[in-house]
C-alpha cells in the first residue's frame, strides 16, 4: 500500500509533467481501504495540498465546532445528493510533513462505522491537531524523547502483563497533561526516565506530581538507561512495537491519540532512528508517610506550579519490589 505521501508525490509529477491535468483539483483516496472516506488531493497548477473528508452533510457537525488550525484552512463544499466535502487545505507549503501525518492520522480515523461516527473522529483529530499545531516547533527534545521510550517500557514491560492492553492504554494519562503518567481508579503510577551517568536525580514538574490524593497508592518508578547511537532500542522501534501488540485493539486509536499529545510524528521518525536505550535500572519507591515531596498543603497560599530536583538517595527507604507494585494493579482488576 502507497502511504500519503506517495500518493502527493505522483499527483506532483504528473502536474509538473503537464500529463492530462487540467486547472482546478484532482484527489486519490487516501487509502484502499473499503469504506474509505478520505481522499488525499493537489490543486492544480498551484500544487497546494487537499485532504478531502466526503459524508452526508447532516453528519458533518455545524462550522462552529470546527477547530481553527494553525496553517490549514477549513472549508465546506455541498454536493448533490445530501453530500458534503469537508476540504483541509495546507496554506503554509513549508508545513508538508506535518500535513503529511496529518492525513496519517485522519485516514485512520474516517474509516469504520457510520458516517456520523467517523465525521465525529475527524473533527475530534484535527482539534487534537490544532492543539499541536498551536506549539509547533517543539519537536522532541532529548530529555523528552527519553521519557516517551520510557514510560513506554513500563506501559508494555510493566502494565500490559498485569492489566490488559485495554486497560493499560487507558491508564496512560500523561500526555494529557494530568500530573501522573499513569492513572487507575485508585493507583497512580509517575515513571521518570533519566541517563545513567548523571546525578542519581529526577525533576518533580509540580507540586501534584507527588500528591497522595486521590490514591490509595502512589507510585515513583525510575528507568536509569544508558544513551547510545547504532545501539540499544530506538523510540521508532518501541513504538513500532507496540503498534504491532496493539493491532486488532480498540485501545489502538486511544494510542495514536496519546502519541500526538506526547509530542511524536511518524514524519519526523527519521530524527530518532540512531539513538538506543538500554535499561541499567529501574527502581521503584511507594510514595507515602514522610516520602520527601512538595505538595499543595505544604505551598504558601498563592504558590503554585512549583518544580523541584528530587535526590533519588534521599528516598531510599521507600523502594518497594516490583512484585508489590504488580500486587497493587492486579487489585485493580479483580
Amino acid at each position: 500500500m502507497k502511504r500519503i505521501e506517495e500518493l502527493w508525490e505522483e499527483m506532483e509529477a504528473e502536474i509538473a509533467s503537464g500529463q492530462n491535468v487540467e486547472a482546478g483539483s484532482f484527489t486519490r483516496l487516501a487509502t484502499p481501504d473499503s469504506g474509505q472516506r478520505l481522499r488525499v488531493g493537489l490543486e492544480s497548477p498551484s500544487k497546494v495540498r487537499l485532504l478531502l473528508f466526503s459524508a452526508d452533510t447532516a453528519a458533518l457537525p455545524p462550522r462552529a465546532a470546527w477547530p481553527e488550525c494553525r496553517g490549514l484552512e477549513l472549508l465546506l463544499d455541498h454536493g448533490v445528493s445530501g453530500k458534503s466535502t469537508l476540504i483541509v487545505r495546507l496554506r503554509d507549503p513549508r508545513g508538508k510533513d506535518v500535513f503529511t501525518a496529518l492525513a496519517e492520522d485522519l485516514a485512520k480515523k474516517a474509516v469504520g462505522g457510520t458516517e456520523a461516527d467517523a465525521a465525529r473522529r475527524v473533527i475530534a483529530a484535527l482539534a487534537r491537531w490544532q492543539r499541536f499545531l498551536a506549539s509547533m516547533g517543539r519537536s522532541l527534545s532529548d530529555d523528552a524523547r527519553r521519557g516517551l521510550w520510557g514510560e513506554l517500557k513500563v506501559l508494555e514491560d510493566l502494565l500490559f502483563p498485569d492489566l490488559g492492553i485495554e486497560t493499560s492504554i487507558d491508564a496512560w494519562k500523561g500526555p494529557f497533561g494530568v500530573p501522573q503518567d499513569f492513572q487507575l481508579s485508585t493507583v497512580a503510577l509517575e515513571v521518570k526516565t533519566r541517563a545513567a551517568k548523571s546525578p542519581a536525580v529526577v525533576r518533580i514538574s509540580s507540586e501534584r506530581q507527588l500528591h497522595p490524593e486521590p490514591w490509595e497508592n502512589l507510585f515513583l518508578i525510575q528507568v536509569a538507561v544508558d544513551e547510545q547511537d547504532g545501539a540499544g532500542e530506538t523510540l521508532p522501534e518501541r513504538i513500532s512495537k507496540l503498534r504491532e501488540s496493539l493491532r486488532g485493539h480498540a485501545a489502538a486509536e486511544l494510542f495514536e491519540d496519546a502519541l500526538l499529545e506526547a509530542g511524536w510524528l511518524d514524519a519526523e521518525e527519521e530524527k530518532h532512528r540512531s539513538r538506543g536505550f538500554v535499561v541499567r535500572e529501574v527502581e521503584m519507591f511507594r510514595v507515602e508517610g514522610d516520602f520527601p515531596r512538595l505538595t499543595p498543603p505544604l505551598l504558601p497560599q498563592g504558590i503554585g506550579g512549583v518544580v523541584y530536583d528530587l535526590s533519588l538517595d534521599a528516598v531510599a527507604g521507600f523502594v518497594v519490589s516490583r512484585k508489590s507494585v504488580e500486587d497493587v494493579l492486579k487489585q485493580t482488576v479483580k
